[in-house]
């Protein structure tokens, strides 16, 4: 945000409130009285309250975060990558915010507001098909092509073609709740993601990637929402569109 940022990590409530405003006319205002904390939020003019009972010996927090569904990524554009290429995109997620009580290394999650709406899709067959976010989004090769950066999170995707045919990048699912958030000054990276397309005949791979994204002054923001469970990267790449070559 421009005027106003974020006020990530631990937050002080001051004469036991707080005002944070968030981007596109969205608040949280916090209020701690003892061992209870009042938080309403403001989305689009239309308010909520919630009243937790949390104790008061442990500390708020504000976090960022990812949605809490995989992601259907349809690009803007088509993309097509040859036979033997790789190309090396980012990818434009909505930004969650997060309230959360607890200890540095012990949080639970109080409420959490996503800064842009999401609509939720199902991709797949009725056997094998999940529900998932909708998301379409520029693929650019660097962040400063993006006008959101106040409220998105930006995922590197490493997208390397190993098959004899070429790669039609029509849509994908992207899992967020696996990736990890990192603060790289006023941008908010999440951990990179490879992706390895062997043919449609062949199991093909997507990595979530534990190393630190690229960028200046990297620190830590947030851990996964989910710990990955590699019985499921089968699923990741059937939406993917191949066009053959003959």
């Amino acid at each position: 945000m421009e005027d106003e940022l974020i006020p990530w990590g631990k937050l002080t409530l001051q004469n036991s409130r707080k005002h944070i405003k968030l981007p596109y006319n969205q608040s949280f205002d916090i209020e701690r009285n003892g061992n209870e904390i009042y938080v309403k939020r403001m989305i689009s003019g239309v308010s909520s309250s919630n009243r937790f009972i949390t104790g008061d010996d442990l500390s708020l927090y504000l976090e960022p975060g990812l949605p809490d569904l995989p992601m259907i990524l349809k690009p803007v554009e088509s993309l097509s990558i040859l036979p033997g290429k790789k190309i090396d995109v980012y990818v434009e997620v909505p930004l969650v915010v997060r309230l959360l009580f607890g200890s540095q290394n012990n949080k639970s999650l109080l409420c959490e507001s996503a800064l842009c709406p999401l609509s939720k899709s199902f991709l797949g067959n009725m056997d094998n098909g999940e529900i998932a976010y909708f998301l379409e989004s520029s693929l650019f090769r660097g962040i400063r092509e993006y006008k959101k950066r106040d409220s998105s999170v930006y995922c590197l995707l490493s997208i390397r073609n190993k098959s004899s045919q070429n790669l039609v990048f029509e849509r994908m699912i992207l899992r967020v709740p696996y990736l990890s958030l990192y603060y790289s000054d006023d941008t908010i990276l999440a951990s990179p993601v490879n992706i390895t397309f062997k043919g449609m005949d062949q199991l093909s791979q997507v990595v979530y990637r534990k190393s630190l994204p690229e960028g200046e002054h990297i620190k830590p923001a947030s851990p996964p929402r989910l710990i990955e469970d590699n019985s499921i990267i089968k699923k990741s790449f059937y939406y993917f569109k191949t066009l053959y070559t003959g």
